[in-house]
């Protein structure tokens, strides 16, 4: 297995538990570097602030009982902490060596030229760390001046750093043993968490797996696996629900279109065998022409208007530009005035004011197409059909009303069904479509239609549309 393949896995859950561990194992050597670092920090000025200590100590010592006293307690040091852990040295003012405590371990370390100047320039102590060939641990020296009536001596303390470095050398080993430990706990915590972590991507992929399989009813089942994974099942789900529903609706369309094309096909077939079956004249085969060129309109109409409200019902709304509402509902009573009249319908339009709106053109002509042919269409002779609107907040409010025949609270609700038609609207020519677009038409411009109708005494339509910004 190559380096890559084990730093760069091929799955997304392989993948986070490396950078999981790389991640984790980063920060433990950081956190231990830094605890590591002020570790030996500390230690390092609890030495000098024990060699200060020490130097006050001798200090006071000399100052009370003199010098040999001194140099006493400083043999008597030596010989409990033992010459190779510390040294002591005393000096003139001017830096000369007077006395040493060295046996010869310490015979590499020297001090520093011009030691009694630097004093007397400035008496602070002089703190500085040695490493000696002659020694296996470094050392830390002081130098500090000691005084009373009779004179200034300089003293030199040396302690082996022995014992910081056996502490650093504890703390390194148990990091050490502890590090494989660590990437181990945090390979199985990475791996816990991813898998955690991509439960919801598995579930939401089994159950594509399941529908790709033909089981259309699955859905994600949503069990608080976090936010991000929760929009991502119901994400899943609306694109299922509303692929399940265009399904539906082919299949529905493919039913009605069936049972629409049956009866025009059948007429066409009957009355090509009756004209085969039998001798007939010029006229009677021109009426066959012409009956059959009247069924292929009704199919060409029927497959047009059903392509047209699958497009639409599928929000397939193009070239969208600012509609004058106004204008339209004008040249659309023009064009029905004449059905009208033909009908001895009176149609009136009352539209107060310029309206606009963000949509289709051709959509919204049919739309209210639609809506004013049916009123013409079920209205009888001498009645009324109007059209005004109304402003509400951000919407518009068109109202298609009629004085026809009106429709049964029975029918009501079904209306805008695909080929739905009242039994009172049988008689009368038409697919049984026209609503069910209207009604898209109208959805897919983020509007609506609702109706008001009674038996006898009319209908009215009200098609809701929001106003252009």
């Amino acid at each position: 297995m190559s380096l890559n393949t084990i730093l760069k896995p091929a799955s997304l859950a392989g993948r986070l538990t490396v950078w999981y561990t790389g991640v984790s194992t980063l920060l433990f050597l950081s956190a231990i570097g830094t605890i590591y670092f002020l570790t030996s920090t500390v230690l390092l000025n609890q030495v000098d602030e024990d060699l200060d200590d020490d130097l006050q100590e001798f200090n006071a010592i000399y100052r009370e009982e003199g010098i040999v006293p001194l140099w006493q307690e400083l043999q008597k040091e030596v010989a409990e902490d033992g010459s190779a852990q510390v040294l002591f040295r005393l000096y003139t003012s001017d830096g000369d060596m007077l006395r040493s405590t060295d046996d010869g371990t310490w015979s590499d370390h020297l001090p520093p030229d011009n030691l009694g100047t630097t004093l007397q320039e400035n008496p602070e102590p002089i703190v500085s760390t040695v490493h000696l060939e002659s020694h296996e641990f470094p050392a830390r020296t002081i130098y500090g001046v000691i005084s009373d009536a009779n004179g200034n001596y300089i003293l030199q303390v040396t302690e082996s750093l022995e014992e910081r470095a056996d502490v650093l050398e504890i703390f390194q080993l148990t990091f050490l043993i502890c590090l494989p430990f660590l990437v181990a706990l945090s390979l199985l915590a990475g791996w816990i968490m991813a898998r955690k972590s991509l439960s919801g991507v598995e579930l939401v992929t089994n159950t594509a797996i399941d529908i790709s399989n033909g089981a259309l009813d699955e859905r994600v089942s949503l069990n608080d696996q976090g936010a991000e994974i929760d929009r991502l099942a119901a994400t899943f789900n609306s694109m299922l629900d509303k692929i399940q529903l265009l399904i539906r609706g082919m299949r529905e369309i493919n039913d009605n279109i069936a049972h629409d094309l049956k009866s025009p096909l059948a007429r066409i077939r009957g009355l090509a065998e009756s004209t085969l079956t039998d001798k007939h004249d010029e006229s009677q085969y021109q009426h066959l022409a012409g009956s059959t060129i009247e069924e292929c309109d009704r199919l060409l109409h029927l497959i047009n208007t059903m392509l047209d409200l699958a497009e639409t019902e599928a929000g397939l709304v193009h070239d969208t530009e600012t509609v004058n509402l106004t204008e339209l509902i004008y040249d659309a009573s023009e064009i029905y005035q004449a059905l009208a009249s033909e009908n001895n319908i009176e149609l009136t339009s009352d539209i107060g004011q310029e309206i606009l709106i963000k949509g289709n053109k051709q959509f919204l002509q049919r739309l209210i197409g639609n809506l004013l042919d049916n009123a013409i269409k079920y209205t009888p002779e001498g009645g009324k059909v109007a059209i005004n609107d109304e402003i509400a907040g951000n919407d518009v409010l068109i109202k298609i009303s009629d004085t026809g025949m009106g429709i049964s609270s029975d029918d009501l609700p079904n209306i805008f069904q695909r080929f739905y038609r009242c039994d009172m609207s049988r008689n009368k020519p038409g697919t049984g479509l026209g609503l069910s677009l209207a009604l898209a038409i109208a959805k897919a411009h983020l509007g609506n239609i609702s109706v008001n109708s009674r038996i006898a005494q009319g209908s009215q339509f009200i098609v809701t549309l929001p106003l252009a910004n």
